[in-house]
């Protein structure tokens, strides 16, 4: 009898000792003489599992191999004493980033860098043009930029697409992409180019209805993201509306696609949800997704947005009616001064891409969205110009850049607010790697089931930081726009350091797709 009450205390011993939260596969020992990279002595944190502790990490072949806390090997070995070893940071909102956008997200932590919003239009071209790229990527087919084609003959397909459609559009003097309803044959030809997309593996739809609200009609949404959720794959939208009031709150736009999610049982990302009544739109994700269905947010942590200043929502009318005062609200980020408005009706008709900053939101805000359980984070990172509008090259002076600073500080940003309002640091590492992650890989996503995490057998997409020193630089003065972050000195994409001692690796190009299989 003894012997038996033996084997069954033993049994469960080692049935707990093998589920304790620790991403060290139980039972299996690595056999490894010497490792790719080793990472020693680093404070291992995995949203997964919620694990945290003191490691030596070893790598090879692009894969983590072993967690372990005995000595190990390395062709080459980073002391990471003091630092954080997290998944590398996951950003769903990007714009077909330009090389040195590229370049800033990397030095921000993000290993990888999703179009999903706006979306590409072309998916073959997207993915041949980035085989050599610093970081993985993915995309999206747009439903706007579908639109731009069928309605304005307009084909915006290289790294600024999105941009550069806008600009034809408005040099051409249409705008039917954002204003006409189309007839029963253009929305066929709208939807075969979706459909065309998802056949070449595009990770989901991606509408920016808040562009094209007064044109959009609600079928035709519908039927995108009907379109999406039969091959099983996300729609990531900027949703319909820009107001703040009734009759067109943002919220409303949040309420259609998650309605048709649910109808529809499809996965769906209210992309920066904090733009309207984000307490509301928080809760609502939240009891979607708490009865089964793959609905999540997005956020960035800053009070204002930037957009074209020719967006239907950047009216002044709307400005007005929300008793929001121009000359306090529209920055143009070229020149690091707020706008009149007549200096803003006149940008809007001579100059309607022109990019420009919005102060819509309340900082102190931002700290409570950061808190927020599965709130992932997103940049919105644009392509990266000069304050005469021109594309910038991967290696210019960061003090010519003219933008929002988010595109260069948005997740170091994250990190600084969990340090200074004591938000738990594994909370906000799950929103910027684990839950988008995550979610995606429910959709069938392959490639991100084995990312956003630290765990043996993951791929190591790796950001290693300093939580005590790490903090962003960018700010919305001139000269300062996309200044690099402090305290985060190591980035691996794919098992390649990428950025060592906070610069970027000149010959590291490892990134690697984030599609689904071409049929």
């Amino acid at each position: 009898m003894r012997n038996i009450t033996f084997v069954l205390v033993f049994a469960v011993v080692w049935f707990i000792g093998c589920n304790t939260g620790t991403p060290e596969k139980a039972g299996k020992t690595s056999s490894i003489d010497e490792y790719d990279i080793v990472l020693l002595n680093g404070r291992v944190m995995d949203p997964e599992t919620n694990f945290d502790g003191i490691r030596n990490v070893g790598i090879k072949n692009g894969i983590i191999k072993t967690i372990t806390k005995d000595s190990i090997n390395g062709k080459e070995v980073i002391n990471a004493k003091g630092l954080v070893i997290a998944p590398g940071f996951i950003d769903t909102h990007i714009h077909s980033i330009s090389r040195l956008g590229r370049k800033l997200l990397l030095l921000d932590g993000v290993t990888t860098a999703l179009s999903m919003e706006y979306g590409v239009l072309d998916v073959d071209k997207f993915y041949n043009e980035r085989q050599k790229w610093r970081g993985n990527y993915g995309a999206t087919v747009s439903l706007n930029h579908a639109r731009m084609k069928v309605l304005d003959h307009i084909d915006a397909q290289d790294d600024t697409g999105w941009l550069k459609g806008t600009k034809e559009a408005a040099k051409k003097g249409v705008s039917n992409w954002s204003t006409k309803i189309p007839t029963p044959e253009e929305e066929k030809e709208i939807l075969a180019i979706i459909k065309k997309g998802l056949e070449r593996g595009a990770i989901g739809v991606g509408m920016a209805l808040g562009y094209e609200s007064v044109g959009t009609p609600a079928r035709e949404v519908y039927e995108a993201q009907k379109l999406a959720a039969s091959y099983g794959r996300v729609t990531a939208a900027h949703t319909r509306f820009g107001s703040g009031i009734p009759p067109d709150e943002f919220i409303l736009g949040g309420d259609e696609i998650m309605l048709n999610a649910i109808a529809l049982k499809a996965p769906v990302l209210f992309q920066h949800f904090h733009n309207g009544d984000w307490q509301l739109a928080a809760e609502l994700i939240e009891r979607v997704r708490n009865q089964g269905y793959n609905v999540w947010g997005e956020i960035y942590p800053y009070a204002a947005y930037s957009t074209l200043v020719g967006a239907e929502f950047v009216d002044p009318k709307n400005f007005k009616r929300n008793n929001m005062k121009i000359s306090e609200t529209v920055l143009d980020p070229s020149t690091g001064k707020y706008l009149t408005e007549e200096q803003l009706v006149k940008m809007r008709k001579e100059d309607p891409s022109h990019l420009i900053v919005v102060f819509s939101r309340k900082k102190e805000d931002i700290p409570k969205w950061l808190s927020i359980e599965g709130a992932t984070i997103g940049s919105d990172a644009m392509v990266v110009l000069d304050a005469e509008g021109n594309l910038l090259p991967e290696d210019a002076p960061y003090e010519k850049i003219a933008m929002h600073p988010r595109g260069a500080g948005a997740h170091s940003r994250a990190l600084r607010y969990a340090r200074e309002y004591n938000i738990p640091l594994m909370k906000v590492l799950a929103n910027l790697s684990y839950w988008s992650a995550k979610h995606l890989g429910d959709t069938g996503l392959e490639s991100m089931q084995v990312r956003g995490r630290i765990q043996e057998g993951m791929v190591a997409d790796i950001t290693i930081f300093n939580p005590e020193t790490v903090k962003d630089n960018a700010d919305y003065m001139v000269g300062k726009n996309g200044l690099p972050p402090s305290g985060i000195p190591y980035v691996l994409v794919n098992g390649v350091i990428t950025v060592k001692d906070s610069e970027l690796v000149p010959d590291a190009y490892a990134g690697q797709p984030i599609r689904f299989p071409v049929k």
